[in-house]
């Protein structure tokens, strides 16, 4: 056999294994990560749910931090945290959302609003009642400004608000509240008839 043909085959048989190599260990994307954290979670197997959303955390790391993925997986990965009751895990990346939120569409955003309902939410669940309503009071200031006080979002502020201060034994309060965010789904609801 030449030297040439010796060098074909070679280069014939390194490039089946490759082509080998590469089918059956396709790189992994953020993507596969996400959907397979998905389906653990929906299987209530939140540690191997936790793994692939820090793994497509890591993946996406070249993205910026403004890419809506980047918050997407956030968000999935502070609920696998909230569901197991890690709460102080998902206080952070929910402050990490929050930021991410504030620098790409200023304080004063609805997404800054519905940031802020997250984590008092998990003030909330914590019983850190205080801080909870100071940041539901200010969801509550931009999402009125910013879609009017009859936005069904206004509402959903509302509602939990009302149940934060019935957890504070102010029942008077969570009572008027309850009937302006019982109002606005009304008028809501009438108005898709």
């Amino acid at each position: 056999m030449t030297k040439t043909k010796l060098i074909a085959l070679f280069v014939a048989i390194v490039g089946s294994l490759l082509f080998f190599y590469n089918y059956f260990n396709t790189p992994e994307t953020w993507e596969d990560h996400n959907k397979k954290g998905v389906s653990a979670f929906h299987d209530s197997h939140y540690e191997q749910a936790e793994n692939h959303f820090m793994r497509a955390l890591e993946l996406i790391g070249t993205f910026s931090p403004k890419d809506p993925r980047h918050v997407f997986i956030l968000y999935q990965l502070a609920e696998v945290y909230r569901i197991q009751s890690k709460l102080v895990q998902a206080e952070k990346i929910l402050k990490q959302i929050l930021s991410v939120e504030e620098a790409k569409f200023g304080s004063t955003h609805p997404n800054v609003a519905l940031g802020l309902n997250n984590l008092a939410g998990n003030y909330r669940e914590r019983g850190k009642y205080k801080e909870a309503e100071t940041l539901l009071q200010q969801a509550l200031s931009i999402l009125e400004d910013t879609l009017g006080k009859e936005s069904s979002l206004v509402g959903n502020i509302l509602e939990h608000y009302a149940h934060l201060l019935h957890a504070m034994d102010r029942h008077i309060e969570a009572e008027k509240l309850e009937s302006r965010y019982r109002a606005i789904y009304s008028k809501q609801v009438n108005d898709n008839k």
